[in-house]
């Protein structure tokens, strides 16, 4: 158990806009809480949402997987959090982060219809992404055609981990023109193919 919180931690998770379970949830050290309180109290930004934001980047600037308590937590103060905006992007970007499980990802996706809405594509783009990281199923490249996302398709263009069919199917069925014609290209010029 940690220590408890002073009164001048408590007026500043107050005037910051945080509650307790950021510390709880390790997404605030008490280091950088009271900087921020220091910076505030001597005249800084009165838009609390920024210290916030700053709080959650460098949260998300550790190494070390996030586990499922911590996600959960976060996710549960973003739903809360007065600055909508904020909590988006930050949603935003921990869904890009490869600190999160796949099988994280996916509970994202799931926690919630209109979170998943909102951040469908981002959502849809990682897990296809990490995905391939993995390997080029015949199944996966058919759900990234379908998807029609062209920065993935762009990246897909020239894996040497294509198989000759798969690359001939990304050059014919390619999400736009400029896919389709380097696709073409690179199947027509491959000397070994597997």
């Amino acid at each position: 158990m940690s220590e408890p919180f002073s009164e001048v931690e408590k007026a500043a998770l107050r005037e910051l806009g945080y509650s307790e379970a950021w510390l709880e949830a390790g997404l605030l050290d008490r280091a950088l809480l009271a900087e921020q309180f220091q910076r505030y109290q001597a005249g800084g930004t009165r838009k609390t949402g920024k210290y916030r934001s700053q709080a959650l980047a460098a949260w998300r600037q550790g190494s070390e997987p996030i586990g499922d308590a911590q996600l959960d937590a976060f996710l549960s103060l973003m739903a809360v959090d007065p600055d909508a905006k904020m909590a988006q992007s930050a949603i935003a970007e921990l869904i890009q982060s490869s600190r999160i499980s796949l099988e994280q990802l996916e509970r994202i996706a799931q926690s919630d219809a209109k979170l998943m809405k909102r951040h469908e594509a981002a959502i849809r783009r990682s897990y296809l992404t990490r995905r391939l990281d993995q390997g080029v199923t015949d199944p996966l490249l058919a759900r990234v055609i379908e998807y029609e996302d062209a920065s993935i398709q762009t990246k897909l263009i020239r894996d040497a981990r294509l198989t000759r069919k798969q690359a001939e199917l990304l050059a014919k069925r390619g999400a736009n023109p400029t896919i389709r014609t380097q696709a073409q290209a690179w199947f027509q010029d491959k000397k070994a193919w597997k």
